[in-house]
């Protein structure tokens, strides 16, 4: 099934007694493009409020992937990666984000995690609807893309309550995409165009504060 390309989250997972090991062998280990950022940890955790033992590493430039620096934050039974940026250029694209998380993973963490009981997984690079939404949310959804005349948005009757049926499943459910991915999918995947999708999504954050606000006030 189509979906779109995502940057990927990355979570170490073990034993909380075993943590402060894995973090030392972690800092100590790292093996070459990546080492481990002293000074910057030091720094993000002194500006961190309550938040200790966080670990930055850099890669080097190599193998056609630019330098970068990647956060490991702790939470309760192991680490998260929140970011990846470049040292040098503005941004990342998709791929070369998801490269280097890969290229992380397998040569920083998982020889070093396994040692200590961790495990390292990453979500997928290509996700799709029911990755973000219940299996009723993704129908309506679908049903109402499908449908839709895509001049117009949701401004048909019918286009409009199957629209409203889709913010409704949303609301009901407690399972929301991001707004970002939604625009993604509706642009990328069902073809909508840009302002179009962008229109969708502002209305569909409106519907779903209203819906919210109406649960609120009862």
């Amino acid at each position: 099934m189509s979906g779109i390309n995502v940057f990927q989250d990355l979570v170490l997972t073990g034993p909380d007694s075993s943590r402060d090991a894995l973090a030392a062998a972690l800092k100590q280990e790292a093996a070459s493009p990546w080492h481990f950022d002293a000074e910057g940890s030091a720094s993000a955790e002194r500006n961190a409020v309550g938040d200790k033992g966080i670990l930055i590493f850099e890669r080097s430039p190599a193998d056609d992937l630019p330098a970068v620096r990647l956060v490991l934050w702790p939470q309760d039974g192991g680490y998260y990666v929140p970011n990846v940026t470049p040292v040098q250029t503005s941004k990342l694209t998709v791929s070369e984000y998801n490269a280097v998380l890969a290229d992380f993973a397998e040569t920083v963490a998982k020889p070093i995690a396994r040692r200590f009981g961790f495990t390292v997984s990453t979500t997928s690079a290509n996700q799709n609807l029911e990755d973000w939404l219940t299996p009723e949310a993704a129908i309506a959804l679908r049903r109402f893309s499908g449908a839709a005349n895509k001049s117009t948005g949701a401004s048909h009757p019918m286009d409009e309550r199957r629209w409203f049926d889709f913010i409704i499943a949303v609301h009901r459910t407690g399972k929301r995409i991001g707004s970002d991915y939604l625009a993604r999918w509706l642009h990328e995947v069902e073809g909508w165009d840009e302002q179009s999708a962008h229109t969708l999504v502002a209305e569909f954050e409106r519907g779903i504060a209203l819906l919210a606000r109406d649960v609120e006030t009862r």
